[in-house]
């Protein structure tokens, strides 16, 4: 129970940072300027699709799994004037998530968060290339998409991922890595700085890396801790959850 607390502590803690203070994104009207538009884009899209997985096993015929999520950045990206002239440093999201097997190794699961302006609702779906194994160091790989609608006051914007996700390990230790992309598409809705600007659309597409590990101090219950390199730039996961 000390450790769960420890970790309860560190997601709690993390996600509060994220947003302590003011509004993170609540610099945009007044900061968005052309060149900023693209490297938001590609940092928003790099948290929308952080934390989305844990492990490269499916769930397997009616398994469920509910947890918190947690995903961030060290620093914005070069030329993502709204963040940086906003003072924002090391950003991110929480997440509360849910997820269900189905039938032929696949499983759904949702996403979301609603805080300062911004709402955010997604879900996606995983598919098991190997069947479901708990034997130790049995290779795990499955594919994963998923997908985010997001609505600030002065932004919109739509993310769409995937992953490719391998894993191993024993049943309390698992190591898994995995490699996708993702792609955002942010419309502005107000810039108070450049007028002109209200209604421009930007598309990014970009790479993702994760390397972590997942922890099982309990029967049911982990600890998950990643790395990521999302367009280029160092970030962070980590996730708390029961899963059946």
């Amino acid at each position: 129970m000390k450790r769960l607390a420890l970790a309860a502590a560190f997601l709690i803690t993390a996600s509060s940072s994220a947003f302590a203070g003011a509004d993170q994104y609540g610099g945009f009207a007044r900061y968005a300027d052309e060149g900023s538009l693209k490297p938001f884009a590609r940092d928003l899209g790099g948290v929308l699709g952080s934390a989305t997985f844990q492990s490269g096993r499916s769930l397997g015929l009616t398994g469920f799994d509910v947890g918190v999520r947690f995903g961030g950045q060290a620093y914005p990206s070069k030329g993502n004037s709204i963040l940086r002239n906003n003072g924002v440093r090391a950003f991110g999201l929480p997440w509360v998530q849910a997820e269900v097997g189905m039938p032929f190794k696949i499983s759904g699961f949702i996403r979301g968060i609603s805080y300062q302006g911004l709402t955010i609702a997604g879900g996606g779906l995983r598919y098991g290339l190997y069947a479901q194994s708990d034997k130790p160091w049995a290779p795990q790989v499955l594919v994963s998409a998923v997908a985010h609608s997001v609505v600030h006051t002065d932004f919109s914007a739509s993310h769409a991922g995937a992953n490719l996700v391998c894993s191993a390990g024993t049943p309390k230790w698992a190591p898994y890595a995995g490699v996708g992309f993702d792609r955002t598409r942010l419309v502005v809705r107000q810039s108070t700085l450049d007028p002109l600007l209200n209604g421009r659309v930007v598309n990014t597409f970009e790479s993702r890396f994760t390397l972590g590990v997942r922890l099982t101090p309990y029967q049911f219950t982990y600890l998950s801790l990643a790395g990521t390199m999302a367009h280029g730039q160092a970030g962070a996961e980590a996730g708390l959850g029961v899963r059946f």
